[in-house]
Order: structure tokens, then C-alpha cells, then sequence
């Protein structure tokens, strides 16, 4: 080898020579070494900081402010892996060869390693400067979901401002810790715990505010996780309940002063178990529960109890002719008719549930109905529900029986077959739809869609459901539910539902076998009897309670060493030959053969199961099958037989599955299908060499997919893109092509998105992606696209109509996102809520219009050509040669703007331009700058930055929450001097005039 013949010559001069000349000739003799360590930490540091990125992504999505610090040393990892990695490519693999052919470059050598271990001494440096205790400031921490009545309407009730006096006045007691609220379901008690949660956030009372849902039938591994979740508690053991309440134990003692606030509890319950200390053990730490029963918060040993009475008649009255829409002072009316409106309200017997329930029923309804309703209300009821009120059962009914049409009964029906306070994802609604056939006249997947998303908002007007914190997801308030299960228990509906706790008995056979639909969690597939008939059975929903751990892509066995096989009876499914639904969940084994009987099935869903050996080859059986999803499953292989659907499937899901072989020609058999979500499934293949090319083939057989409409997908890069794709059908898309990560925030998740890695143009026209820029709602582009110097060249005329959220980064050649050169007005971005711009090295704004005064502005140009008024945030990060972020007109009309984050822009001025073009001049006729919504002001390593902007002597930030100023060496005042400060001693300036107004700044 030629450095064995270097060796001995090096080593023999080296004994000669002093250490520090050693050391020189060390960097020869450990060349090898040398760079592999620099290699090394190089993918160490990048470790550590995707994993500080995580943290910081998680800490925005709270509304955390990022620690300077942390900011600053990511900033500082990415130059240093920049400098790194380009010295790899520049000079240590161009240098890899040999002085002719077969002795090394000594002198290259020595300079490389040398370079490399400078390197990987700063790497190291900046590897331990990453030890963060925490990587942001958090505001006052709080976790109080989705109100059911609005607190405007809570705030209008004397007697329940009277209790939630009492509570805040008991909450700043230091000889009470434990407070209890009681009162019937329906009462207003969570509504009570929101607002309570809410005054105390606004008056600084605590320093961490949690609020989680007990419910009936707890599971204290869940609370856990979701107090710990609200803890920001990092690497917390979520399966094993003691060394978890240690851990929330150890943080709330830690944590200053803490509210906890557990909802819905029906039992004693343990709060040691959970974590959570209480009394002597920490005086610090206040909880606030509720229950029906004060029974239960006696024997949790409540300091003081807090009765919630129904409403008074005067307040009750109040509330329903708000919901009911009826005037004030109603002449409109018979006296006949204001008596009833009266009646129905006293039958609601004060309960708010009732009251908003039944009065939005009746909204704009006639006499007749409201005639009609009362009838119904004094019915009395059979069906009793364990502390929920008799008038509250008959008016909820009452609000069911007013729906207008069977399709929004059916669907508030099935909303019942889930978990109590479970998210209900609309999707899953949307495939049962299908499957039971619940609509007339549905020619797609997407029309049914359409339909379940409709009837699911007249739904939230009654206010049968709400909004959910999961996104597209909704939920059913727990009294709800209760009457919607009593509703579908009964003969007409003939629906079971059993799914919040282990079934133990299988029920007698005369409870089921008349059953339409069935939701029931069992103990495995095991305790499944067989030779059942159930002639009516249309839907069946099982949770298996296999116990599997989440899907592992790297070891498919991880936490799999204590999950037991199910074997269902092989004659389970025999007698169920009209079943049009099959859910399946948590479930480990194979599908039984009787699932062949299964002829009428149209929707098979299964969610986060482990399917062994060739156990799903039984479904090329269900001739009608028209929804397969495997959802965040295990399977070996997508069988051959599915092909045998070609004529009916229209959905095909398997996001976050593993799935290791789709043979050839399955995909491309299925000429039906509509819809496909394969996720990274493509994407891991592609990283395999040796299935590189079979993957390249499947994933063209999506070229003869002619009906698709819907499509998720991701792939490594552009050149497994199937080429001849009809993209121009795609009306639901969300595509990747690359591997780099970007943070996205909730409320844009579900959008039609496109992800782009991409270095040519040419690449993006020969796939035709270009046809999705005017429908693409996100767009992140993290590569140089070659040439690209102004965005709107991607779309041409109108502009990305739809886009919510725009990510830009290492697009060396951009220069512009608008041509308004020519004048012609444009509204190029007119829903745009987001912009994050990273690494424009040659970015020099938003439009390319030059205006005589010929300013940098990020937004510059006439307000009538470029116009960002739905704007929320804005981001921008070491964009080298920007000088300005704003106009003056365009700063005017970011009515909207909540977060405003600029990080190393060594060339940024002001953050709005004081070099007023022309028509600005005449357009603003005052002196002052106003964000009336933002609330995160954050500016760093801005070194040439002297103002927001000198031509204004006033600014105000009346919402401003969180301001972050650091290594800005010129800023000495954020506004100009006014006359009266002119005269201050010009050592000790302020760097805020009196002009200047932040009302609500807490950190």
C-alpha cells in the first residue's frame, strides 16, 4: 500500500524531531484517520441537530419563544457542516490521488489533515455547546381544548360568574389544594374548568396550567402521556406506569407553580398512580377536578366542593332565545305562540347542553314544529343514563329527531361507535359512508366526501358535535354520546356499541344476531365464537386490544417479544354474508378463510394490525370490495390476488405501513381506482440498491391509473417519478420528492402539498408537476432549482390562487417571487398565510419591480400589484443581501401578521423601509406603524440593522407577547429620537421611545 512506504520514513524523522514537529508529521501519518473522525462528527452533529430542530419545531407549535441561544447555534451548525461538507467535495475527494499513479500527495495530505482535525476540534466544540436544558421560553403553559358553549355566552350568566369568583378566590387559598366542581352531566362544569383555566392564564397565576379528560373508564397509561405531552417531558417512558409518575412527579416539583385540572372523573382516582403530588407534598401544586357526583370528590379528598346548578329561568330564557334566534322583544308572535317558545324552553329544564341543543333545532321553525317538539319533550323516557338528566335525554332526542335528513342521522349515529372523548376522524366516516351505502346518487369517493363534510358541519351548528384539537377529526361531548348509543340501541337502529372497555363475555346470541351494526373491543380474536348468524349485519367494528407496539421501519420486532398471536375462529365471519363494513384494529395474526364469504363487502379497514405469513391472500375473494386501507400496519406483501378487484376498488391506503413486495401488475390492474395513499413506501425501496429497479417499475404502473384523482406519495428523487402520470385529474394530492424534512404547523397538515427537491427546470415540466402550482395549498421547495430567478415564472397569470404556505431554502438563484415589471396589477399569493425563506443567498425581494429610489424591500412595488393581507407568519433566515423587509404600504396592510422572525441578514437596514417610493408618500398621512395581531417579535444577528424604520416616530404592538433582540450592534433605538428625548444624556439612551407600545408583553 503507498502509505506503507511513506510509513517508515515519516516514523524515523519523527523520532528526531521535536513534539510540535511530531505533531505537524502526525497529520500525515493519521491522514486516514483524520478525515474519518471529521466524517464522523460531521453525522454526529447533524444528529443532534435534527434532534434540537425537533424540539424547537415542537416548542413553535406551542407558541414557545425559541431561546436565543439555541437559535443561534443552529445557525452555527450549519455553517460549520456547510464549511465541512464542502471541503469534502472541494478539496479532500478531488485530492484522492496519487503523484503518478502510485505515491500520495505529502503536501495535499499534510494540509487536509490538518484542515480536517481544526474541524473536528470546532465541530466538537459547538457538539457540546448543544446541551440544552430547554430549547425555548415557554408561555404560560395550557392545555384546555375546545369549549362546547362559547365563553361569551358563560361570561352572560351572573350565577356562574359568582361560582368562578369563588374558584379563583380558592385557587390563591394556600391551605386549599384540592378543589372539586360537581354537577349533572349537561351542567356546564368543563366549560366552567376552560374559563377557570383561562383567567388564571391571563392573570400569571400559574406558571404551567394542564387540563386533561379522565373519563368513565380511565386509562392511566393515556393521562400520563398526555400530562406529560403538556410537560414537555423529553424521552418519557409511556409504557410503564410507576417509572412514568415519577417522572411528571419529579417535573411538577420542579416547575414553579402548577395547575391540574382533571375533567370528567366518575371514580376515585389515584393521582399518586399518575404523578401528580398533591397537599404536604407540594403546596405549589393546585387541582381542580369535576364529576356528577361529589361523593367522588369527597373521597379524592377535595378541600372544598363547588356545586353547578342548573341555570335560573330568567338566564335560561336568555340563552334560549339566543339560540333559538328569537328577538328580544318578539310583537311578531300570538301570545299562543311566545307561550309555547316559553314551554319548550322551561322543559329544558335549565341545563345548558339542553337549552343550545334543543333552541338550535327550532331556529327559523314554525309553529307547528315547535308544537310538535314540546309534545315530544313531555314524553317521558325510558332509557335512564347514570348521572345524566332526565329533560337532558328528552331534549337531545328532541334535537336528533329535528335533523332534516336520514344521511345526517345515520352519520351522528356513527359517531357514537367510538371511544368516549375519542377523535373521530371525518375520513373514517367518510369510507363507512360508502360502504353502507348511506348516500343516493354517488357517482365517487370524492362526491361522498363532499357529503359526509357537509352533513358533519350541520351536525356542529346543532351543536351534536365539535371541533376537535386533531386535525380533520371531530368529537361528540360525553352526555352526547350517551344518548346517541341509547338512540341506537333501540329496535329501529339496532346498533351495539361496547368499546370502552374489554369485553369479557361474548353477549347471548338473541342481543346480536339482530344487529345492523356493531362496535365492540374484545380481548383478542381468540374469544371470538364461531357458526354465529347475523343476517343483518352491515357494519362491524372490532379493536382487537392486541397490545402491538407502534410500526418500527427499522426493526419490525421492536417491543413485538410479549405480543401473543390471535387466532380467530375459522368460521367467525360464516353467517355474516350481508356485512358491507369490516373495521379491524389492533390485531395480530391472519384473516380467517370465512372472511371469503364476504361477498357484499365494499370497506375494509385495517388500522395499526400485524398481518402474518400469507394471511391476506383471502381478500382477492371480496368481489365488491371498493375501499382497501391498511393503515399503520405490517405486511409481508400486497397479494396478486387483489387484482382480482380491478373492476370496484376506488381507494387503495396504506400510509405509514411497511409493506416489503408489490407484485408487478397489481397497481396497474386496478383501473378503478380513484384514490391512492402508498406514503414512503416507494421511498424506502428506492434506498436499497438492489430494489432500485423493480421499485422503478411499480411505480410506473401508476401511469395507467387514468381515473386517479387522489394521490400520496414519496419518493427519493425525480427520477422515479412515473413518467405519463394524467397529473392534471389530481384534485387531492400530496407529494414529496426527496428526504428532506420540513416543519409543518397543524393547521395546514391536510392541504394539498408539494415538496420539492429539484435542480432543473426541465425535470419539473417533463413530469407535468408544473399542472399542480394554481392547486397546491402548500409548496416547499429545498433544493436550487437551476435559472429560477423570480417564482411566479413557475405558474405564469393569476398567481398560486390556493397557496396557504410557501417554504423556500437554498434556491441560490432567486432573486424575486413577483415580476410586476411590466405593471400589470397581479394578486399573485391572494390566501397566503405562511412564508419561511432559508439561504436566498441572492434573494433580493418579493417583486422585481424598480422603483425610482430603487430599495431592497422585501415587499416593495404598488399595494395594487402585490397585496399580503391574510398573512400570519413570516420567517427569514440568512438572506445575505435583503435591506428592507417591508414598504410602508404594504407594513400598513399586514392587519393579520402574528409572528415576525428575521435571523442573519447581515445586510438588513430596517425592518420597514423608510425610502418611500411616490405613491406611498401620498398614500400615508401618518407618522405611525401598527401590527395590531402580532405577537412574536423575534430579530437576531442582524448587524447592519438601525431601526424598524426611521422615518416612523411611532410604533404599536398592542398584542406583542414575546420580543427576542440580540447581536444587533448598530440597533440603538427601535424608533427614531423624539424632540422631547433628543436631549437625553447620550450615554444612556433607551432603546425604546415613549412611542412605542407593547400592551400585553410577557417575555
Amino acid at each position: 500500500m503507498v502509505v506503507n512506504f511513506v510509513l517508515p520514513v515519516v516514523m524515523k524523522i519523527g523520532e528526531c524531531l521535536v513534539a510540535p514537529v511530531g505533531r505537524q508529521f502526525g497529520y500525515l501519518i493519521f491522514y486516514d484517520r483524520n478525515i474519518e473522525n471529521l466524517r464522523k462528527q460531521i453525522q454526529k452533529l447533524q444528529d443532534k441537530r435534527s434532534d434540537i430542530q425537533g424540539e424547537v419545531d415542537a416548542a413553535k407549535s406551542r407558541s414557545d419563544s425559541i431561546k436565543t441561544t439555541v437559535s443561534r447555534w443552529l445557525t452555527q451548525v450549519d455553517e460549520l457542516s456547510n464549511d465541512a461538507n464542502k471541503f469534502f467535495e472541494d478539496e479532500v475527494i478531488p485530492n484522492k490521488g496519487c503523484l503518478n499513479g502510485w505515491c500520495p500527495n505529502l503536501k495535499s495530505r499534510y494540509s487536509l489533515s490538518r484542515k480536517a482535525t481544526k474541524k473536528t476540534q470546532g465541530l466538537e466544540e459547538l457538539f457540546g455547546d448543544g446541551n440544552f436544558s430547554g430549547v425555548s421560553i415557554p408561555a404560560v403553559t395550557s392545555h384546555v381544548g375546545t369549549t362546547f358553549i362559547s365563553m361569551g355566552g358563560f361570561n352572560g350568566f351572573e350565577s356562574r360568574r359568582s361560582i368562578m369568583n369563588e374558584v379563583m378566590e380558592a385557587l390563591t387559598d394556600d391551605s386549599i389544594n384540592v378543589i372539586g366542581i360537581c354537577g349533572m352531566g349537561g351542567v356546564g362544569k368543563t366549560t366552567m374548568v376552560k374559563e377557570v383555566a383561562k383567567k388564571a392564564e391571563e392573570k400569571k397565576m400559574f406558571d404551567i396550567i394542564v387540563m386533561v379528560v379522565v373519563s368513565q373508564n380511565p386509562n392511566l397509561i393515556n393521562i400520563q402521556s398526555e400530562i406529560a405531552k403538556i410537560l414537555d417531558l423529553k424521552n418519557f417512558e409511556g409504557n410503564n406506569l410507576p417509572t412514568g409518575a415519577g417522572e411528571i412527579r419529579s417535573k411538577i416539583l420542579k416547575s414553579g407553580r402548577v395547575l391540574v385540572i382533571l375533567d370528567d372523573v366518575w371514580d376515585i382516582l389515584e393521582l399518586n398512580e399518575i404523578g401528580i403530588p398533591f397537599g404536604d407534598d407540594c403546596k405549589s401544586c393546585k387541582i381542580v377536578l369535576t364529576s356528577r357526583s361529589e361523593d367522588v370528590c369527597n373521597s379524592m379528598n377535595t378541600q372544598k366542593n363547588f356545586m353547578v346548578p342548573v341555570l335560573p329561568e330568567e338566564e335560561a330564557w336568555n340563552l334560549f332565545k339566543e339560540k333559538a334566534a328569537i328577538p328580544y322583544n318578539d310583537m311578531g308572535h300570538t301570545i299562543d305562540f311566545q307561550s309555547t317558545q316559553m314551554a319548550v324552553a322551561k322543559e329544558c329544564g335549565g341545563l345548558p347542553i339542553s337549552i343550545v341543543t334543543v333552541g338550535r333545532a327550532l331556529k327559523g321553525k314554525g309553529k307547528p314544529s315547535w308544537d310538535s317538539a314540546l309534545e315530544q319533550l313531555r314524553k317521558s323516557i325510558v332509557n335512564n343514563i347514570k348521572g345524566v338528566y332526565d329533560k337532558v335525554i328528552k331534549s337531545l332526542e328532541l334535537s336528533y329527531n329535528f335533523l332534516e335528513s336520514k344521511e345526517a342521522k345515520k352519520c351522528f349515529l356513527l359517531c357514537s361507535l367510538y371511544p368516549e372523548d375519542f377523535a373521530i376522524p371525518i375520513e373514517d366516516l367518510v369510507r363507512y359512508a360508502i360502504g353502507i351505502e348511506l348516500f343516493e346518487r354517488i357517482d365517487s369517493v370524492n362526491q361522498a366526501r363532499n357529503r359526509v363534510y357537509s352533513v358533519v358541519d350541520d351536525l356542529k351548528k346543532c351543536y351534536l358535535l365539535m371541533e376537535s384539537e386533531k386535525v380533520e377529526c371531530i368529537k361528540m361531548h360525553d352526555v352526547i354520546r350517551d344518548v346517541a348509543i341509547s338512540i341506537a340501541s333501540r329496535e329501529e337502529h339496532s346498533i351495539v356499541v361496547r368499546c370502552d372497555e374489554v369485553l369479557i363475555e361474548w353477549p347471548k346470541k338473541d342481543r346480536l344476531e339482530k344487529n345492523a351494526i356493531i362496535s365492540l373491543k374484545v380481548d383478542g380474536m381468540h374469544g371470538l365464537p364461531g357458526n354465529l348468524e347475523f343476517p343483518n349485519l352491515h357494519l362491524l367494528k372490532l379493536d382487537c386490544n392486541a397490545g402491538l407496539p407502534p410500526i418500527s421501519f427499522d426493526d419490525l420486532n421492536k417491543g413485538m417479544e410479549e405480543v401473543k398471536v390471535q387466532e380467530t375462529q375459522d368460521s367467525f365471519y360464516q353467517g355474516m354474508k350481508e356485512l358491507k363494513v369490516l373495521a379491524l384494529s389492533d390485531m395480530y395474526g391472519s384473516l380467517p378463510t370465512s372472511l371469503r364469504c364476504l361477498t357484499n363487502l365494499r370497506t375494509l379497514s385495517l388500522f395499526h394490525c400485524r398481518l402474518i405469513d400469507d394471511g391476506i391472500s383471502v381478500i382477492g375473494a371480496l368481489e365488491n370490495l371498493e375501499i382497501l386501507r391498511f393503515g399503520d400496519s405490517y405486511i409481508k406483501e400486497l397479494p396478486k390476488e387483489i387484482i382480482g378487484h380491478r373492476a370496484h376498488l376506488k381507494v387503495l391506503d396504506l400510509l405509514g405501513c411497511v409493506v416489503e413486495r408489490i407484485y408487478p401488475g397489481v397497481l396497474s390492474s386496478l383501473s378503478k381506482l380513484e384514490e391512492l395513499y402508498v406514503g414512503s413506501i416507494f421511498r424506502s425501496w428506492c434506498e436499497v440498491e438492489e430494489s432500485k429497479e423493480g421499485a422503478k417499475a411499480i411505480i410506473d404502473e401508476l401511469a395507467s391509473l387514468s381515473n386517479l384523482v387522489a394521490l400520496d406519495i414519496a419518493l427519493i428523487n425525480i427520477s422515479f417519478w412515473p413518467r405519463g402520470l394524467v397529473i392534471e385529474k389530481l384534485k387531492k394530492f400530496n407529494i414529496r420528492v426527496g428526504i428532506s424534512y420540513s416543519y409543518i404547523p397543524v393547521r395546514f397538515s391536510l392541504s394539498n402539498r408539494l415538496v420539492l427537491e429539484v435542480e432543473n427546470m426541465s425535470d419539473i415540466i417533463e413530469t407535468r408537476l408544473n399542472f399542480l402550482w394554481k392547486s397546491t395549498e402548500i409548496l416547499i421547495l429545498n433544493s436550487s432549482v437551476k435559472g429560477l430567478k423570480i417564482l411566479c415564472d413557475l405558474v405564469g397569470e393569476g398567481g398560486f390562487e390556493c397557496l396557504t404556505y410557501l417554504s423556500l431554502s437554498k434556491l441560490y438563484d432567486l432573486e424575486y417571487l413577483i415580476n410586476t415589471a411590466d405593471g400589470v396589477p397581479q394578486s399573485a399569493f391572494p390566501v397566503l398565510d405562511y412564508i419561511w425563506l432559508y439561504g436566498l443567498d441572492n434573494f433580493k425581494g418579493i417583486t422585481s419591480h424598480e422603483s425610482r429610489l430603487s430599495n431592497k424591500a422585501l415587499w416593495k412595488g404598488p399595494t395594487q400589484l402585490v397585496w399580503f393581507g391574510n398573512l400570519t407568519s413570516v420567517e427569514v433566515v440568512g438572506c445575505d443581501i435583503l435591506e428592507s423587509m417591508f414598504s410602508l404600504s404594504i407594513a400598513r396592510d399586514l392587519v393579520q401578521l402574528q409572528d415576525l422572525e428575521i435571523i442573519q441578514c447581515p445586510m438588513m437596514k430596517e425592518i420597514v423601509s423608510s425610502e418611500a417610493v411616490e405613491h406611498e408618500i401620498a398614500a400615508i398621512a401618518t407618522d405611525k406603524i401598527e401590527f395590531p395581531k402580532l405577537k412574536i417579535l423575534d430579530l437576531e444577528l442582524l448587524p447592519s440593522l438601525t431601526a424598524i424604520c426611521k422615518a416612523m416616530n411611532a410604533i404599536e404592538l398592542p398584542q406583542l407577547s414575546s420580543l427576542s433582540l440580540s447581536n444587533m450592534p448598530k440597533l440603538k433605538r427601535l424608533c427614531p429620537a423624539s424632540d422631547s428625548e433628543s436631549n437625553c444624556d447620550p450615554i444612556i439612551q433607551p432603546l425604546f421611545n415613549d412611542k412605542v407600545c407593547f400592551s400585553y408583553l410577557r417575555a
